[in-house]
């Protein structure tokens, strides 16, 4: 497997930035490449320590970076910088959440993400969108395939930060498409809403066949109130982790 220059990594860092149909190319360059960690200036340990940050959602993550000059940005007193290979520091911090060039806005890396990224050599993409759409009529799903509802009622193993899944259709009300699209809507421990959303979207894509159908994804507090439209159209959960 050939070493992608640090250039050519860069440029398609800038390029999955200005359009997330190109962060699977970004991704594919970031296995082959050489990165950038931090560890503590003094270390006692025989093993190498890589620092970590407490993410604005609450959790703590490793950060690298995809050039020296990125690196060099954001450092501070007390730091080291150390080259080292993606594949070598996704091996050695696997379990861990890692963020890519966090201070330009890159990726979080869940170590479900990163598991895949070291099996498969990339990620696939995936759009996040905000919910102004307009009004939509939600209903429980009629005609899910099979191979999706086996994947989300257990038959996958799921994180336990999952709780419940319910398996939706959703439609415009004005009646601009006249094809219904299914609906993820899941109850998620609040600190791992962004993490378990992202789970969900990768079952989906690891699926064989892949549904014909737009798949969108959705989650909620499961530590808040159920959303009341969910009983008022009667749904029920095709997941429930009874904890």
């Amino acid at each position: 497997m050939s070493t992608v220059s640090e250039g050519e990594l860069e440029h398609w860092f800038e390029q999955g930035m200005q359009s997330y149909t190109n962060e699977s190319r970004f991704f594919s360059c970031l296995i082959r490449a050489m990165v950038y960690a931090y560890v503590p200036v003094s270390d006692d340990s025989k093993n190498v320590r890589l620092i970590q940050f407490r993410h604005p959602d609450g959790y703590d993550a490793i950060p690298f970076f995809t050039s020296a000059q990125r690196a060099a940005r954001s450092s501070f007193n007390g730091l080291r910088t150390i080259r080292l290979p993606c594949t070598t520091l996704f091996e050695q911090t696997r379990g861990a959440t890692l963020m890519v060039n966090p201070n330009d806005g890159g990726a979080v890396l869940f170590p479900e993400e990163v598991a895949t990224l070291l099996q498969s050599g990339t990620l696939e993409t995936f759009e996040k969108v905000s919910l102004g759409e307009g009004p939509v009529d939600v209903r429980p799903a009629t005609s899910a395939p099979d191979n999706l509802i086996r994947a989300l009622d257990g038959n996958v193993p799921l994180p336990p930060f999952i709780r419940e899944i319910y398996l939706l259709e959703k439609r415009a009300v004005d009646g601009r498409s006249s094809r219904p699209s299914l609906l993820i809507y899941a109850g998620v421990e609040a600190r791992q809403m962004e993490r378990g959303a992202r789970h969900l979207v990768s079952v989906v894509q690891a699926l064989d066949p892949r549904p014909e159908d737009i798949v969108d994804v959705a989650v909620f507090d499961i530590a808040q109130a159920k959303p009341g439209f969910l009983d008022e159209i009667g749904a029920m959960p095709v997941f429930a982790s009874g904890v």
